[in-house]
């Protein structure tokens, strides 16, 4: 038996803990922008921000074409093709910007008439061209196992925000006439701008130049990538489609107001990802064997997982009332919105340690078609319950839309290690 004086966290331990320091400061960061810019911003304003972000966020994850997911698992498997592994990662970068940037702009045109056309070029900027190169950087140190540094290049572009909201504030303090949304889409650009140029510097000395690839090698790197970006860009429609379709279907006050709820239960999450981030190096390890090897490495983080969500949603639940006495009175409708959000984190749990174990698995495509499947459930009942129940509507269609991927992912699952089990049981009978 160990005795307490000489254990020593194992590595999983140590990354998580490296990584949810990392998430942790980022979070306050985080809340610090948040409150801010939604003091400053008011809820409608805030309510045409949420928008404009949600509808650039579910185009972001085609920038990369899933390049940063395949850098973590080539290099999680082989060190010593970082150099390559890099370069294709940023290749997929530069092909998919100028679709993705065109898709933007068509579908803000459909989605964002109530928001101004200044903020949306702004928040394209800021989330398509410069913070996934950034958000790339940080998964580059992941294959390494070297969390301390991700880490630091996670937090990098919220602390660049922290820094434009503080600007906000000041420039808002000075002359209260200011047209605060429209600077404040700008001095998000900037901050991003900011984070993806220092990010590409502590990439290019800790770790080394990029090796550029030819066509034949990022043709085939970009079609194993492509799975992931469909499955990130069905994720967030899944996450934030209820924002822009408020946003179009009701008012950008409600938008604002469901927006602020949301956004609480959002950094709730963050020390779940970082213990699901921290394991992932492993979980690709062990699917490199086998769906089922990869189906145990996952059974680990169940019970943490689960106490934290339960823990989270409770103190959520009860702490909602003094949502108020932060924001200011201009958000009393985020209260019952928090309420009805808080168990998002227990209820979307068993999906996400699903979604894990089916990448690490390599059955990415499968991963793609359930969030496909999902975001389109999320999309047609939040379409169908918003003119019936408004915010309340957007809410349970998330809810109804977690159970139908769950079930997808778990009966996928069953179906491979059962069918696998009882292929060997035949092969030994005989």
């Amino acid at each position: 038996m160990i005795s307490a004086k000489r254990w020593r966290p194992g590595r999983l331990a140590k990354n998580t803990m490296v990584l949810g320091t990392g998430m942790a400061l980022r979070g306050l960061a985080q809340a610090f922008v948040f409150l801010i810019v939604v003091r400053t911003l008011g809820s409608e304003g805030y309510g045409a921000f949420s928008a404009a972000l949600a509808v650039a966020g579910v185009w972001v994850n085609f920038c990369g074409l899933g390049g940063h997911v395949l850098l973590v698992r080539d290099v999680a498997r082989d060190s010593s093709i970082f150099s390559s592994s890099w370069g294709l990662t940023l290749a997929a970068l530069a092909v998919g910007i100028v679709p993705v940037i065109l898709f933007y702009g068509v579908s803000a045109r459909l989605l964002l008439s109530k928001v101004p056309s200044v903020l949306v070029v702004s928040l394209g900027l800021g989330e398509l061209l410069f913070w996934p190169l950034a958000n790339a950087a940080s998964f580059a140190y992941r294959g390494f196992e070297r969390m301390g540094r991700s880490a630091r290049l996670f937090v990098a572009p919220v602390v660049a925000r922290l820094a434009a909201a503080v600007v906000l504030g000041l420039v808002v303090l000075w002359n209260p006439l200011t047209d605060r949304l429209i600077l404040w889409g700008w001095l998000y650009a900037a901050g991003s701008l900011s984070a993806a140029v220092y990010a590409a510097y502590r990439v290019t000395r800790d770790l080394g130049p990029p090796s550029w690839p030819g066509r034949r090698a990022l043709l085939p790197y970009i079609s194993n990538g492509l799975p992931f970006s469909f499955w990130g860009g069905a994720n967030k429609l899944y996450i934030d489609a209820d924002k822009f379709l408020l946003a179009r279907m009701a008012s950008l006050e409600v938008t604002g107001t469901y927006s602020a709820g949301y956004r609480f239960v959002d950094l709730a999450l963050l020390p779940l990802h970082a213990l699901l981030d921290a394991a992932a190096p492993r979980l690709f390890k062990a699917g490199a064997e086998s769906m089922r090897s990869a189906l145990r490495a996952i059974v680990p983080l169940l019970w943490p997982s689960f106490a934290y969500a339960l823990t989270v949603g409770a103190a959520i639940s009860l702490a909602a009332p003094l949502i108020p006495h932060f924001l200011g009175s201009d958000y009393a409708g985020a209260v019952p919105a928090t309420q009805w959000l808080a168990w998002l984190p227990l209820a979307g749990l068993p999906r996400q340690l699903l979604n894990y174990t089916v990448i690490a698995g390599d059955a990415q495509r499968l991963g793609m078609m359930t969030a496909g499947a999902g975001a389109l459930v999320n999309v047609a009942l939040t379409i169908w319950w918003i003119p019936l129940w408004s915010w309340r509507g957007a809410a349970a269609a998330t809810y109804a839309s977690e159970l139908f991927m769950t079930l997808m992912l778990a009966a996928f699952l069953l179906g491979k290690t059962y069918g696998i089990s009882r292929h060997s049981s035949i092969q030994n009978d005989r």
